[in-house]
């Protein structure tokens, strides 16, 4: 087995990591959808300006079977080296793993980063099993985890609970809502980036060393532009506070997959003053109606929350979101 830095102008090599991931999607997430072949191949060409990113390819002969990734911040989290680590299923318990982390450790302080964060799945008691390997390996040298994430997933049913949603608007007099796909309307955007900035104040990280991302209108559209290049579509719903006409909560579902059976949650928040008016419930429910009323293929919708952010936990399991398996984020010192 050989380790060699990836060229992202070898399309071959490319294209053999992406079958890497697919193997270890199928393997380790199996209700995962296929990985988006579009969006990998376009990933070094379309990458937004405040992360870099490199990889690391393990050969066995003339073909790939291991990949580290690893994306490394240029405005905040400086000393961060953000990982993903891939093996392969049939060439694990190989040494794979290991001699692939002694190169992401060299490549940690060769950029003078000192934390090295990666995540791993295992499976939630009384839900799906998961290979949990990748949590052996880490434990077993002394790591543990940062922070622990439940995945919780929404069956779409095209049904909502009306009578849930009208005692909730109860409780939101005053204020109305806005939804768009895509991109954020230029009217909207300085308050869609202030609330996108309060993410990393709001949202239980555990033991882990995150510092806030500070967003503007400039660094929202940089994101969007490349999540848009590599295919990626998204649907929004926000809050609008008709006293000031200031957003206030906000919830994104994104298709990242080919087809339209599966989205993700992304970011859901409220900012801290305008809580308590059920804004999150609101706002995530109608981005579901809205979302299926164009998307009607769509099958499922997952999301993924810290254990410890109980409140919007409570609002996915008032929703119907059920849990799936754990995420559990570890940060390695890399010196």
């Amino acid at each position: 087995m050989t380790i060699t830095s990836f060229d992202p102008a070898d399309s071959a090599a490319m294209g053999q990591w992406y079958d890497v991931m697919v193997a270890v999607t199928s393997h380790d997430v199996p209700d995962f959808p296929t990985p988006s072949r579009r969006a990998h191949l376009v990933r070094f060409e379309h990458s937004m300006a405040s992360v870099t990113e490199e990889a690391l390819l393990a050969w066995d002969g003339d073909r790939v079977v291991g990949v580290a990734s690893y994306q490394l911040p240029q405005t905040e989290n400086l000393s961060m080296l953000y990982l993903e680590l891939l093996v392969h299923p049939q060439y694990r318990r190989r040494g794979i793993g290991t001699r692939l982390m002694e190169e992401v450790y060299a490549a940690a302080r060769r950029h003078d980063r000192s934390l090295i964060e990666v995540d791993t799945v295992r499976g939630f008691p009384g839900g799906a099993t998961r290979d949990e390997a990748g949590y052996r390996y880490l434990t077993n040298r002394g790591h543990q985890p940062g922070a622990t994430g439940i995945r919780s997933r929404y069956e779409v049913s095209g049904q909502t609970d009306e009578a849930m949603i009208a005692e909730a608007w109860t409780h939101a007099d005053g204020y109305s809502l806005v939804q768009w796909r895509d991109a954020v309307p230029e009217e909207i955007i300085d308050d869609v980036a202030a609330l996108q900035s309060r993410l990393m104040l709001d949202a239980p990280t555990g033991d882990l060393a995150v510092e806030q991302q500070v967003y503007d209108a400039d660094r929202v559209r940089d994101q969007e532009k490349s999540e848009l290049d590599r295919g990626y579509h998204w649907y929004s719903t926000a809050a609008r506070h008709d006293a000031t006409g200031q957003i206030v909560a906000r919830t994104k579902l994104a298709f990242e997959a080919e087809g339209n059976t599966h989205a993700r949650q992304r970011t859901t928040i409220v900012e801290p003053t305008h809580r308590g008016h059920r804004l999150g419930l609101l706002v995530k429910s109608a981005n579901h109606t809205y979302t299926q009323s164009h998307e009607p293929t769509l099958m499922a919708i997952d999301a993924w929350n810290d254990e410890q952010n109980t409140p919007m936990r409570a609002v996915n399991t008032q929703l119907g979101f059920h849990p799936v398996d754990t995420w559990l984020t570890f940060q390695l010192p890399a010196t």
